[in-house]
């Protein structure tokens, strides 16, 4: 059964909340293609800024594995449209993190404008662990965010990165009480919206700009390392035993 997503209106902002609990708000192409729709008509109809939540006590726990093709790898990123139309749509998006963020649901959170979440809240990116080399254009995201130093460790450790320790390091901007994200969430998101619409839009374009781009030979490259992951027998291994429920064993090839 697909995941959904529920749009409430609070004035000039709009809450949306990924809806998934028996997955833990596990990203699903139903889902994922609604936000899309969402987000392109909210702005006709008088939204001026966005708060993105999960329901329940997650936040998401990323992509969901059940959905990826058994075969080939994927010929772009499943999770591309919707992560463009938050970071080149015309709202700006405060995501509140309600719960834990893991591997897409951290990099749908790190591509929202701002960050709130409460002190028991980790973030996590689980890639080497599923034997994938992770997009360059998310890996491009968290550089920017927490600096590669951090990147490295958040990515090569797979280790969840506590709220506090991820505060200071960028990647969440408020911490506070549990009680408090969703309105702390909807008081920035408020204030943003008080902004000129065409100066807020040209701000966070120029912000979008102004990121490092990958010269072309090494997005071949990247491209290439991320299919031999993806075809190799540790990736194999690691959807197996994600559906066995059990610990992959990793042969290096």
């Amino acid at each position: 059964m697909s995941g959904s997503i529920e749009v409430e209106r609070h004035e000039s902002v709009a809450l949306i909340t990924l809806r998934n609990e028996a997955k833990k708000n596990a990203l699903d192409p139903t889902m994922l293609d609604a936000l899309v729709a969402a987000l392109a008509r909210l702005p006709a109809e008088g939204a001026r800024a966005v708060v993105l939540t999960g329901a329940g006590d997650f936040f998401s726990s990323g992509y969901d594995i059940s959905a990826l093709p058994s075969g080939a790898a994927p010929s772009g990123n499943p999770m591309g449209p919707a992560l463009a139309a938050i970071s080149d749509g015309p709202l700006p998006v405060v995501a509140a993190l309600n719960g834990p963020a893991i591997g897409g649901g951290c990099e749908l959170a790190a591509t929202c404008d701002l960050r709130v979440a409460h002190d028991t809240v980790t973030l996590t990116m689980p890639p080497v662990r599923l034997g994938l080399v992770y997009s360059p254009t998310g890996l491009r995201r968290f550089v920017a965010l927490c600096g590669m130093s951090r990147t490295r460790e958040l990515f090569l450790t797979a280790q969840p990165v506590p709220a506090a320790r991820a505060l200071a390091w960028g990647l969440v901007d408020r911490v506070v009480a549990r009680n408090e994200v969703a309105a702390t969430a909807t008081a920035l998101a408020t204030e943003i919206a008080r902004g000129a619409p065409l100066a807020i839009s040209g701000t966070r374009r120029a912000l979008e700009l102004l990121q490092p781009t990958i010269d072309p030979a090494a997005l071949n490259e990247l491209t290439h390392l991320m299919h031999t992951a993806w075809t190799s027998a540790d990736a194999a291994e690691a959807r197996t035993a994600f559906r066995d429920k059990r610990k992959p064993h990793f042969k290096g090839r």
